[in-house]
């Protein structure tokens, strides 16, 4: 599933959840045969302290205890097993260290254009230079405008829109090999180098 939050932009695979906080508009698509559970939280007792979008890695613990909670009822017993259940539900949430799974758009207009082309081709190698002389910004520009707009250098975002899109191919059974050429890496090794840094495990560990 994608999810948008206005500027933003979210990938979830299989083993992962968006945290979303109250009162934020968001849009979720779905790829292929999607189930969802979606668990509802007072903010009262929400475990975690975010007010802005986090994506989680659900646990198998954590799983588990989601797919029981699907069999309660809406008013159950807070005070007997159904409420432990449910706090510990809560309690593995707030553990779940937040993923880099999210991809912030840039305001400026002409680093939008520039954005849309880099994901029309992501395999492209073409340097900040001749990127921005496309929409008519010069390298500097490029550089100091996405940090201003996005709050990550051009390279990280070219990183994490990477990311993103391996985890879709991913999806479609594409190996790592494919998806580390199709994205322009000149290796599978110099792909799971790019993985492992954002995502602290090896493409082969997370899909595991």
């Amino acid at each position: 599933m994608t999810v948008r939050v206005s500027g933003s932009l979210w990938i979830l695979p299989p083993s992962h959840a968006l945290w979303v906080p109250p009162g934020v508009v968001h849009e979720i698509r779905a790829s292929g045969q999607v189930e969802m559970r979606t668990l509802y939280v007072q903010p009262q007792v929400a475990p975690r302290p975010e007010m802005q979008c986090a994506v989680l890695y659900v646990s198998p613990l954590l799983r588990e205890l989601i797919v029981r909670a699907m069999d309660l009822p809406a008013l159950y017993d807070e005070r007997g097993m159904d409420g432990r259940l449910m706090k510990l539900v809560l309690d593995e949430i707030a553990l779940m260290p937040p993923q880099p799974l999210e991809l912030r758009m840039p305001r400026d207009p002409r680093l939008q254009r520039l954005c849309d082309l880099v994901l029309g081709d992501l395999s492209c190698r073409a340097s900040i230079a001749k990127l921005g002389a496309s929409v008519g910004l010069s390298e500097r520009s490029v550089i100091r405008l996405f940090s201003r707009d996005t709050g990550m250098s051009f390279g990280r975002w070219l990183s994490q829109a990477k990311l993103l899109k391996a985890f879709e191919m991913f999806e479609h059974g594409h190996s790592v090999t494919r998806v580390a050429l199709e994205l322009g890496y000149a290796s599978p090794t110099a792909f799971a180098k790019m993985f492992r840094r954002l995502m602290g495990k090896a493409p082969t560990e997370m899909l595991s």
